[in-house]
């Protein structure tokens, strides 16, 4: 039973028993205090409960995202595959790079934490855009889960589901590697683009594919984003590790 069920009722029986007896002892004090805790036990009764103002919030959150991710979209045209970079030297906890073309090119060289732009680079089709902190916060939750650094991906769909499912961001997370990859179903308490979080993802959606590629410590690059009954499922595979893209 939900907390304001309990408070409700207590509040609710104690302001009744409090109204009765000063009503039978003729003391208005005590009818006051009576229907004054009936009043605030039926107050509490008609709240939401946490988990809906965590969904609410979570919405209200994102809602704002979405529309700067398709402004960016629009505006650099990305083509390429969004990759999520395991922490190395120039990224100690790793990133997320949006590749400018679909036939990319990785230069891990040029890369670190003050950089967005990545353009200064021999060839077009390593440019792209570079962001370090994206999800990364969800990534450190999970290893407190954990307390210690994620080295598995049956660590990252514990500790992803756990976390995620206790701050009312997603019902569970499965992740399973494929011989050609990895693939992962978010079942996200809100409502999500697959079409959008494909090149530009989600806190939530980049979060896991981060922890998976510092768990394999591998660059993931996203193939597919697909709505299904039963969630979103994500079909990604492994390129590399970083120092293969030196």
């Amino acid at each position: 039973m939900e907390p304001k069920y309990i408070v409700s009722a207590t509040l609710g029986a104690t302001g009744g028993m409090l109204a009765i007896w000063g009503f039978l002892n003729t003391n208005q004090g005590y009818i006051n205090l009576g229907l004054a805790g009936a009043f605030l036990g039926a107050v509490i009764l008609t709240l939401k409960s946490s988990k809906y103002v965590k969904k609410e919030t979570a919405e209200i959150l994102l809602e704002s995202q979405k529309k700067l991710f398709n402004s960016i979209l629009k505006n650099l045209k990305l083509e390429g595959r969004t990759l999520y970079i395991p922490p190395y030297e120039n990224l100690p906890k790793g990133g997320v790079f949006l590749p400018l073309h679909e036939d990319f090119e990785v230069d891990p060289a040029r890369f670190d934490e003050e950089t967005l732009f990545i353009t200064d680079v021999p060839q077009e089709k390593a440019m792209g855009l570079l962001l370090p902190s994206l999800g990364e916060a969800l990534v450190e939750k999970y290893e407190e889960h954990l307390e210690g650094p994620l080295s598995s991906l049956p660590e990252v769909e514990s500790a992803a589901s756990s976390v995620l499912r206790a701050l009312g961001l997603a019902k569970r997370v499965y992740i399973e590697e494929t011989e050609r990859g990895i693939r992962i179903i978010v079942d996200p308490s809100f409502t999500c683009n697959p079409e959008i979080c494909e090149k530009l993802p989600c806190p939530i959606c980049a979060s896991i594919l981060r922890a998976a590629a510092k768990a394999s410590e591998e660059i993931i690059a996203v193939e597919k984003f697909e709505k299904k009954n039963y969630g979103i499922e994500i079909k990604a595979k492994k390129i590399g590790r970083v120092e293969e893209w030196m």
